[in-house]
Order: structure tokens, then sequence, then C-alpha cells
């Protein structure tokens, strides 16, 4: 039995004994041939805890391989398994010798795997692709601004390259919190609990305010214009129903106090510690008539989200992990990850030296917004001469003879980059859509997107430096234009092929 296509017939009982013999022209084999993987199972052989007994750990190839196929297709966990499960390209690129129908591995391992990595790994991977193809920063050679012909200035500091610096929030999968959301799912968790117990060890349920809460949320959420009256009236309800709830669950619990710890799990009580927080927010904001407070719960399944105001025209109010980023030469790199609201001008500092540990010397020109460049950024750039073309402090003169006018309007463009960046690894690769429940495995989910979108510059990178060495531009062009044809079924970022060496 063959399967025929256009292009190739492949002979599928030749197939399950061997993947020597897939097309190298396709994506997936050209990423497995090209991809550093001795590098990157070094750096992933790093957060492994080989110690301990039990069952091997799967190789980085397979882990890290099974990342890039999730984020680049949009794909859940048990559909990237799937889609593993039957494309034998794939299979090859998590470095599989012959095609298997079976699993690689259960979708729960996702799990696992996202608690182990970091944002750190996904940065340092970003690094090695850098160092693959050449596409780390050289230090520069110029004789400007106090430097010698090294690139170092009067301290000694070595200068080359240029950082992109921006901020922007990443927006979890979550309901929109409104205060009744909040205390119905307060009162479904108390219900859901009391469940689980009795059902586990065969006790009556105690009588709750369950169905009293349920019929006022349903009463508010069918009117189409819900009025201040009929608004605090329900939320009213809501409150004292918990309240009660929650005293008829402690005291039912406080009764079969031997059996607590073998019925509700870790997540449980994370869960309900957050739906006692959140009572208490709303219970104090509706007393005192107020709609905001400290540290306020916005969902007691992910209680360490956090209401995040930006003044966005679209979204003024976003809920998810604020990022700090920068690129260098087309690769991002998260700099920054925070679930509380912060000024992102305190980053700068960090930001560069960072690039220092990374690329062993300081920048010679950052591309950042206004808001970065308060009176200490200045000071801290001019002290440590990296170049920084913007407006300066202050009223605008009346004559305008700025002699650094062309290079401002250059930066500006070339800044753009990562706002592009940004709107790339969200729309394309779901770093506005994070599925993962957890803190830590949300910051897992964040890296895993940007690095896919570094993995496919990187694979669009490798393509352009070909073409450049061998001077084909005619095929350039063709073979560019086939792929601006395929961004429905893949959307790759864009590059620009005159920064290609």
């Amino acid at each position: 039995m063959k399967y025929y296509s256009q292009y190739r017939i492949h002979d599928l009982f030749k197939l399950q004994e061997s993947l020597s013999g897939l097309s190298k022209s396709n994506r997936w084999v050209k990423l497995a041939d090209r991809l550093p993987w001795a590098k990157i199972e070094k750096e992933y052989n790093k957060r492994l805890r080989n110690s301990h007994c039990g069952a091997g750990n799967k190789p980085a190839r397979m882990v890290v391989g099974a990342l890039i196929v999730k984020h680049v297709e949009i794909l859940s966990d048990e559909k990237t398994i799937q889609a593993i499960q039957e494309n034998p390209y794939m299979q090859y690129l998590l470095g599989l010798s012959k095609f298997t129908e079976k699993p690689v591995f259960v979708p729960e391992l996702f799990v696992l795997i996202r608690k182990r990595l970091d944002q750190d790994f996904f940065n340092m991977l970003t690094l090695i692709l850098a160092e693959a193809d050449g596409s780390k920063p050289n230090k520069d050679g110029t004789d400007e601004d106090g430097t010698d012909e090294d690139g170092n200035d009067e301290d000694g500091n070595d200068h080359g390259g240029t950082m992109k610096c921006d901020a922007t929030c990443c927006d979890a999968e979550v309901r929109y919190p409104t205060d009744s959301n909040l205390l119905e799912d307060g009162s479904r968790l108390i219900d859901r609990l009391l469940d689980k117990f009795c059902a586990r060890h065969k006790v009556r349920k105690p009588q709750t305010h369950r169905m009293e809460a349920r019929r006022a949320f349903f009463l508010l959420i069918k009117k189409k214009r819900k009025g201040r009256k009929l608004v605090s009236k329900t939320k009213l309800t809501q409150i004292r129903c918990l309240q009660a709830d929650f005293q008829i669950f402690l005291d039912f619990l406080g009764k079969q106090a031997g059996h607590l710890l073998s019925c509700f799990s870790r997540h449980d009580y994370k869960c309900l510690e957050a739906a006692f927080k959140m009572y208490e927010q709303q219970k104090m904001m509706f007393e005192q008539n107020v709609r905001s407070c400290a540290e306020r719960i916005i969902s007691i399944y992910q209680p360490h989200l956090r209401p995040i105001v930006r003044g966005k025209a679209k979204t003024k109010v976003e809920f998810g992990a604020k990022i700090g980023a920068c690129i260098v030469n087309g690769y991002t790199y998260v700099d920054h990850l925070s679930w509380d609201a912060y000024n992102e001008s305190s980053d700068l500092a960090m930001q560069i030296e960072l690039y220092r540990k990374r690329f062993g010397m300081l920048p010679r020109e950052v591309q950042v917004d206004k808001i970065y460049l308060g009176k200490a950024n200045r000071q801290y750039l001019k002290d440590n001469h990296v170049e920084c073309y913007n407006r300066p402090l202050g009223r605008p003169p009346k004559e305008d003879n700025d002699r650094h006018a062309e290079e401002k309007r250059r930066a500006i463009c070339e800044r753009n980059e990562i706002e592009a960046t940004f709107g790339t690894s969200k729309r394309v690769y779901r770093a506005n859509d994070i599925r993962a429940k957890l803190d830590n495995t949300a910051d897992t989910w964040i890296g895993g997107c940007f690095f896919a979108k570094n993995v496919m510059k990187f694979l669009r990178g490798l393509l352009g430096l070909v073409f450049v060495k061998t001077g084909l531009e005619a095929l350039k062009k063709r073979v560019l234009s086939a792929i601006d044809d395929l961004v429905g079924v893949l959307p790759l970022p864009q590059v620009s092929w005159s920064k290609i060496n």
C-alpha cells in the first residue's frame, strides 16, 4: 500500500521500518537536522532530579520537540500527542527512528514538564539558537562617544548590538470576574467539596443554602438590564448564603476531622483558602460601598491572577501576567514575568545587565518607549555609554535644530519590531490565551509561546542564509511567495533578509 502525493510516494510498510527516508524539504525535518540537540540536552538535564529512583526521564529532544509542535500548531495537550502519533515528520522531530502508532507519552506528562521548566530555560535555548545561526551581536569597532577602536568605553566595557525593550500583558483564560460570578463560584465550590466528602465517606450531606444562592444568581443574569438595586440585592443574598454555608461546612468537617486529610487534595485546600479570602473581600466592599481592594481575588481557581490596569483603548483592565521582554537580532528573550502590576521602567537596568551576562558586553544602542526614559534611566544609560535616541525631557525648544533627528526616526521605526513580535506571539502562538491553571505552569506556557516564535525565526533564517550565500535570488522569491501562501496553515514571523549575514 502506498500513499500517493504530488511530490513524493511513500511506502507505508517501509515507513514503519525507518524514518530516514523522509523528505528533507519538510519543515519538521529541517528543524530536526539543524537544531543543536546536544546543547539542548545538556541544558535540560540541569533541571532533572536523577537522584531519585523510578522510571527514566524522557529525552530532551522528545520533550522540547513536543512543546514546539504544541505551540506552533496551537494544540491542546491531548491533540498534540494525537498529532504526533499520526505524523511521521513530527516523530522524526522528536528523535524517533521508526514510525509508531503508539503515543510517545501520556498527555498528563505535559503538566510535569511545565512544572519542571521555567522562562530561564527557554531563554537559554533561545541563546543556543542565536549561537547556532550566528545571530549573536558582535562587538563594535567605532571611536565615537569616548570609545576606542575595539568598542571599549572609558571604563573598559565592551559594546555591541542593539536591544529593543518593551512590556505587555499575556491574558489568562478566565471568566470575567464580576462580584456575582465570584460569589457563585464560592457557593459552587462549597457544595462540590461537601458532595465529594460525603460520597467518599458515605455520610449524609448537611442542608445548605446552595439553591437559594443559585436562584438569586439566575434571576440576575437573566435580566437584560440590571439595575443597581437588583445587583445590590443579589450580592447581599449571595453573601449571606455563602456565610451560612461556610459555617455549615466548618461545623460539619469539625465533626468528621478524622477523615478530613484523606479526602481533599492540595488543589482543593488552595481553592478553599482563596474562597475564604474572596468572601472577606466581597463582604468588606459591600459594607463599605467600594469597588476595589488590595490583593483582590478575581478567580478562586487561579488565585495568583490580579487585575492589571494598563490604560489600553481596547481593554483597560487585563487579567494575566505582565512580562518585560527584549529583542536582539530578531530573537525574543523574556526578562521579567510578574502576576502583579509593576512599572516597566524599573526593568531597564536589569535588562541591560542580562544583556551583558548573555553576550559578554553592553548594548551599543537601546530602543525603548518613553516610559523607560526617566531621569534615573537616562543617567544610567549616560554613565554606561549606551545610546538611546529619543526626545529629551522638558519643554520642546522653539527652534528645531536637532542633529540626531534622523537617528531618532530610525530608532522609532526599528523599535516597532517588538510590537509586531508581541502581536505575533499572542495571535499566532497563543500567548494571549494561557490555559495553564498554576502560576509556575503558566510561566512555562508563556515561555514556550515565545520560544516557538524563536524556533520558526531560526528555521526561516536558515532558509534565507542558504539563499544569500548561494545567490539564488529568483528561487528565494519563489520560496518566499510559497511560504506567504501557507500563512493560513502555519503563520510564520517575518524576517528582514537584509539583516542576514
